[in-house]
């Protein structure tokens, strides 16, 4: 491909980049501006402003409002799709015949449209959806529960969509033998974030949980380390994120954590490189958690659950443990002794190579020549 151009579309406005899957459209968005290609980037937009910083990566952005009738509820495509369907997106896709990077299934409305049919489609996967769904209806109770139930079986279903694609980028390679259903063109895309200059540093003798507190998985990984690990050993546990849910302020209250509520976006970066200890726990293995990268590329010890690491390929980076009884010992441990250098420069290898994200996105660039 001689003219580097590029619709993306893409399920939020990546910007500020400060949740999941967002951070991974932003920093790809970047990545491949980087590379060379000029970018029609079509966002959906529910919540949050327009954003005067894509323009720098881009050469033009147009936001589309999501709609959220109540008769979409009872469509028989997904809610997070027929939400997001917009005839102008479609008219604005068929200006030019660029190939069009989709981001995650729920912007694959049009994805079987005909009048697309000859078109290079690409779409990342950024979870296989309807698990990930399936798993929060198993935590959720009342509408929601009915709701995230419904919702995954819509999901189930209607990813055979994915077939109309030429290719699919799934986000970690224990997802390729899913998706290779649907495609023999299945390019494993490692998660896009900010990657920052390793340096290896002295560390302060805290524990850091953080993520976004008003998430079903995040609330029930704090509630876990709170029953069974933190109640037990006398350490200065900080919690941090936006949104605390209302029992996470109940915990607090109880004084079983530090809260740092809504950190801004330096704060949350000095409580992330600052950190001795890193506590990773997750009920759900769908995608890979950004917070696992940020956290591999600081100087603090990075203690997990095995579902936290499940198909990433990075067991070997991080310490892996089940019982309470394994996490109290390894918490105290990691507290009396900072990461070592040499493990420090194990991390540094991976981030230049297997993680590098610029290196990872020309997969994208290969594809389309």
């Amino acid at each position: 491909m001689t003219n580097k151009r590029l619709h993306i579309v893409s399920f939020d406005v990546p910007f500020p980049a400060n949740y999941g899957g967002v951070i991974d459209v932003f920093y790809r968005l970047k990545a491949l501006h980087e590379i060379g290609f000029e970018i029609t980037l079509h966002c959906f937009e529910y919540g949050r402003e327009n954003a005067k910083e894509l323009e720098a990566f881009t050469t033009e952005v147009i936001y589309y409002p999501r709609k959220k009738s109540l008769l979409d509820w009872f469509s028989r495509k997904p809610f997070i799709v027929q939400s997001r369907r917009s005839n102008l997106l479609l008219e604005n896709l068929l200006k030019d015949d660029a190939p069009i990077l989709f981001e995650g299934l729920h912007t694959t409305y049009f994805l079987s449209n005909p009048k697309l049919k000859n078109r290079t489609k690409l779409v990342r996967a950024h979870n296989i959806e309807h698990d990930y769904y399936f798993k929060l209806a198993e935590h959720a109770i009342g509408w929601r529960k009915s709701y995230f139930k419904s919702e995954a079986k819509k999901l189930k279903r209607f990813e055979r969509t994915l077939k109309n694609a030429d290719v699919i980028l799934p986000i970690k390679s224990a997802d390729t033998a899913h998706f290779s259903q649907y495609s023999t063109e299945i390019r494993l895309l490692n998660p896009c974030f900010d990657q920052k200059e390793l340096r290896y540093q002295s560390t302060e003798p805290y524990v850091l949980f953080h993520g976004n507190l008003s998430v079903s998985e995040n609330i029930v990984a704090v509630k876990w380390i709170c029953k069974w690990v933190s109640t037990e050993l006398k350490m200065n546990f900080i919690v941090a994120g936006k949104d605390p849910d209302s029992s996470i302020l109940e915990l607090e209250k109880k004084g079983l954590f530090t809260l740092k509520s809504n950190p801004n976006e330096a704060e949350m970066d000095t409580l992330i490189s600052n950190a001795r200890v890193h506590v990773l726990v997750t009920n759900q293995s769908t995608g890979i958690k950004l917070k696992l990268m940020y956290s591999l590329q600081t100087s603090g010890h990075v203690l997990v659950n095995l579902t936290m690491v499940e198909g990433t390929n990075l067991e070997n980076f991080c310490t892996i443990l089940q019982y309470p009884s394994e996490w109290k010992n390894a918490l105290e441990q990691a507290l009396e002794h900072p990461l070592s250098e040499v493990e420090f420069e194990r991390r540094k290898t991976l981030f230049s190579g297997e993680l590098n994200v610029l290196e990872n996105c020309r997969v994208i660039e290969e594809f389309l020549r």
